[in-house]
């Protein structure tokens, strides 16, 4: 195998890849919270040895190297639900899980577990600033969550306060799931001054018009590809073929 087939090889990897993405995206797209991603490409360059060619060109592959999230802030929905809340703005809601790890969230369509606590759709505690869940009991009528975090209802008793941080880089969370986050190399920093919704959701940041569009292209850079190895494959078989008559004439 030669170095024309190795690039496109490279290539073709990179480009399978980069379609697993998108499709991930377009999947995505109703999904509450979900902030899209995108490949980082860059050149693997191979120096060859003096033994190796007669020119001593530098050979550059394709090598996709990480993923990029879109910050952008997605279209708020709006629901008149109790516990659909949104942030506008920075910031992400902490919950926990099993084992207590905190993760980050954009998605705010909570629910109430038997118990009466705060839940996210998987089932993790949504927590307050205190630290602890928040609970809401059965007999609390016409539950007000402000902009600030506070919760309360209608008889003036207050249930807590929702804690919601931000990060001094956000690319740096590592995804979990599809809308959680975790932090393993900054700790969170808790925003004085949120700025939260109660009766609307953000939706997906994914175009889903843009994302198809991107499909459909990476599908065709994909076949043209293959068919660059065919060809070229089929290239070298005849050359081999050409020089076996001509040694043995």
């Amino acid at each position: 195998m030669d170095n024309t087939t190795y690039i496109s090889l490279s290539r073709q990897m990179a480009l399978w890849n980069q379609l697993e993405v998108v499709s991930n995206n377009l999947a995505n797209m109703k999904t509450v919270g979900f902030k899209g991603n995108d490949t980082l490409f860059a050149d693997y360059v191979y120096k060859l040895d003096q033994d190796e060619r007669t020119f001593k060109d530098r050979i550059a592959f394709v090598h996709d190297f990480g993923l990029v999230r879109n910050l952008s802030q997605g279209v708020l929905d709006f629901t008149g639900n109790t516990f659909d809340l949104a942030l506008k703005g920075d910031g992400y809601f902490v919950t926990r899980g099993r084992g207590g790890v905190e993760t980050y969230t954009r998605a705010g369509n909570f629910a109430l577990s038997p118990a009466g606590n705060l839940v996210t759709m998987e089932g993790r505690l949504v927590l307050g600033r205190n630290g602890a869940p928040i609970n809401i009991p059965p007999d609390a009528r016409e539950v007000d969550i402000q902009g600030d975090g506070t919760i309360t209802d209608r008889d003036g008793r207050t249930f807590g306060q929702l804690r919601v941080v931000r990060f001094e880089d956000e690319r740096e969370l590592k995804q979990v799931d599809g809308t959680g986050f975790i932090s393993e190399t900054q700790p969170p920093i808790d925003l004085e001054r949120p700025q939260v919704g109660q009766g609307v959701l953000e939706a997906s940041n994914v175009n889903p018009v843009i994302e198809m569009t991107r499909l459909i292209s990476l599908n065709r850079a994909y076949q043209e590809n293959s068919r660059m190895i065919q060809q070229e494959d089929e290239r070298k078989r005849r050359a081999n073929e050409v020089f076996t008559r001509t040694v043995t004439a």
